[in-house]
């Protein structure tokens, strides 16, 4: 087979429109999970659109007698709404002559699965998760700062806020490097103005940077059991405790485990972080889940305790909403190469303001 027949095949099969619209995707590669999107994972909407809120509140029922009507309680729910207007993104790509005549080597000694193969991670590694990383870094920048910032290289800066409740996203006053700030204090502060509001606190995120200073503490020290008395002096054995040790410390007050997250995202011109590793982000029960539908025969995902959701609308051109992967060959190009474009609609959309809390510049 040649590599433009190669090529018709792929595209008559679907196989780069299924890459483009796989939900799975979102989740990122098993050894590098996005934590993102099981806090706002992904759901098909409307580009432009109002998002009606209804947060019941669990309230005592009455008693009453036996044929009497039911006692409507009216203050058992809360309702908002406000508008959401997606934004735009997309990138393109190019696989080179030199890739292409490795290709062609490929398909000189029939080895066409292996060819489809390099095309398919090459669509997927160049076009599809760039865009699935620039979603994951909106959702952190959603949950931690309030607002997401859209740029791009044409010099666009669009910023959209979202509700930022007081006293939910507080910088830390005090240096958690100083092993004998009250890390714990700062922590079960947070936790209670959650608590005061009717919600539990389950998921701790952060750095393992974060959690550095926390196994220097010297209350933390204590609290986990670890602290060794030699005469008149102190110490631990090591000079610090282990992540299992705080959270099993943590888990002593009823608190859940703290979850580590590090992944970075690259750009032209450096990189950075998804989640800032001067942050930590505590998210409660939300009694909402997500249904995520993974295509025939593969069954459903269901994300519990979301924040929200990540809206993916239509793209420009298109009739049904989704990501869009196209690939365009220039074989008869002097040099040939084929050219990939993808493109979204998308935005960040909390539904839970006030179960998202950040202790910030934590240093």
């Amino acid at each position: 087979m040649d590599l433009a027949s190669l090529l018709a095949q792929m595209i008559r099969e679907g196989q780069f429109r299924n890459l483009a619209t796989d939900v799975r995707v979102q989740f990122g590669p098993a050894v590098q999970p996005l934590l993102g999107a099981t806090l706002l994972p992904e759901r098909s909407t409307l580009n432009e659109f109002s998002e009606t809120e209804i947060r019941y509140r669990s309230i005592l029922a009455n008693s009453g007698t036996r044929y009497s009507p039911v006692q409507l309680k009216q203050n058992g729910q809360m309702v908002g709404s406000f508008s959401v207007i997606l934004g735009n993104q997309d990138i393109g790509s190019e696989f080179t002559a030199s890739q292409m005549d490795a290709l062609i080597r490929m398909l000189n000694v029939r080895a066409d699965i292996q060819a489809m193969s390099e095309l398919i991670k090459w669509s997927d590694l160049t076009i599809i998760r760039p865009l699935i990383f620039l979603n994951e870094k909106h959702r952190w920048d959603a949950i931690v700062d309030g607002s997401v910032e859209r740029k791009g290289d044409n010099g666009l800066i669009e910023t959209v806020t979202y509700p930022n409740p007081a006293g939910h996203r507080v910088n830390v006053v005090g240096a958690w490097s100083d092993p004998t700030h009250d890390i714990w204090g700062d922590i079960l502060a947070l936790v209670q103005v959650m608590t005061d509001k009717g919600y539990t606190v389950n998921r701790f995120i952060t750095s393992r940077k974060v959690v550095g200073f926390m196994s220097k503490n010297d209350d933390i020290i204590k609290r986990t059991g670890r602290l060794v008395i030699l005469g008149s002096v102190s110490e631990t054995l090591s000079g610090r405790v282990s992540i299992t040790d705080i959270n099993q410390a943590l888990s002593n007050d009823g608190l859940p485990p703290i979850e580590t997250y590090d992944l970075r995202y690259q750009t032209a011109t450096g990189g950075g972080r998804f989640l800032k590793d001067t942050v930590f982000v505590m998210v409660c029960s939300t009694g909402r889940d997500e249904t995520i539908d993974l295509g025939p025969d593969q069954g459903q995902r269901i994300i519990p305790d979301t924040l929200g959701y990540f809206a993916v609308g239509r793209p420009a051109g298109q009739t049904e909403q989704g990501r869009v992967l196209k690939i365009n060959p220039r074989l008869e190009n002097k040099p040939p190469h084929i050219e990939g474009e993808g493109w979204q609609t998308s935005l960040p959309v909390i539904t839970e303001p006030e179960a998202i809390g950040v202790l910030a510049a934590i240093a």
